[in-house]
């Protein structure tokens, strides 16, 4: 497994010093391969014994192999010229792509369209910038025939949330998994038994501990940019591969077709 998808994957259930070390692996991925263990526990402010720790904790066999796979897994940069914002940008996004790309589960996708199929309303719920992958992703399969809709306003996700039942699916966008009126929503779906599907960045959080079915996607913080960070990026892109999923059967691509005809038409 990639060490840098591990690392996110797991990064909430790191100690203090355990996530300084992260973050810095993550933000200068590319200098870890010609770093000493003794130089990352200066850059970090840490020990060797603790990145030993670490290393063992993300399932690395050693620091050098930890190295070696990260070396395995790294964006080769594509060569600057006079105006370095277009590779800035391209190289971050092929960053965000390709990690991405990596902590996709197919046979989740596959039950993922299963139980997408099975329930009668899909709610598809999301907070602040997430609350416009939530609107994306609510329309998207609202034109593809289902009974879709989508709530960002926290007061009245809530209520739909305290209405639910098991014929419900709340389909949950949060990177951070922690947002409070997700979780909210959330806990109040749940105990109107109502199935849960959540696209996060994290293993262990309260979104992911509540979800039927969790979808991680690697967030774009780690990507170290202050000029631009798209933080759903990564949530378009899996957006992007389910809506294709779906469409490779023909009662969705159909319904789809039929809606943008509706439009062209107008």
């Amino acid at each position: 497994m990639n060490p840098l998808v591990a690392i996110q994957k797991n990064y909430l259930s790191f100690s203090k010093n355990e996530k300084t070390i992260a973050d810095y692996i993550l933000q200068n991925s590319p200098k870890i391969n010609n770093m000493k263990i003794t130089e990352l526990a200066q850059q970090t402010s840490t020990s060797s014994a603790t990145i030993t720790r670490f290393v063992k904790k993300i399932g690395c066999k050693s620091y050098s192999d930890m190295k070696v796979n990260i070396g395995h897994h790294l964006i080769t940069n594509i060569a600057k010229n006079d105006d370095d914002i277009v590779s800035e940008v391209f190289t971050f996004y092929q960053t965000v792509i390709k990690n991405t790309q990596q902590m996709i589960d197919h046979n989740m996708i596959k039950q993922f369209i299963a139980l997408l199929k099975k329930q009668e309303h899909i709610i598809v719920i999301g907070s602040s910038s997430s609350g416009v992958s939530a609107d994306t992703f609510g329309l998207r399969l609202m034109r593809m025939g289902l009974d879709a809709q989508s709530f960002i306003d926290p007061n009245w996700m809530k209520m739909r949330a305290s209405i639910a039942s098991k014929q419900d699916l709340f389909l949950a966008i949060s990177n951070s998994g922690v947002t409070k009126c997700i979780v909210d929503t959330l806990t109040l779906a749940k105990k109107n038994n109502a199935k849960i599907v959540s696209i996060t960045s994290y293993m262990d959080n309260p979104v992911a501990q509540l979800s039927d079915l969790i979808f991680h996607v690697y967030n774009p913080r780690f990507a170290n940019n202050e000029k631009f960070i798209n933080s759903q990026f990564s949530n378009m892109y899996l957006i992007d591969i389910l809506t294709s999923c779906l469409q490779e059967e023909d009662c969705f691509k159909n319904s789809m077709t039929t809606t943008r005809i509706a439009v062209d038409d107008r």
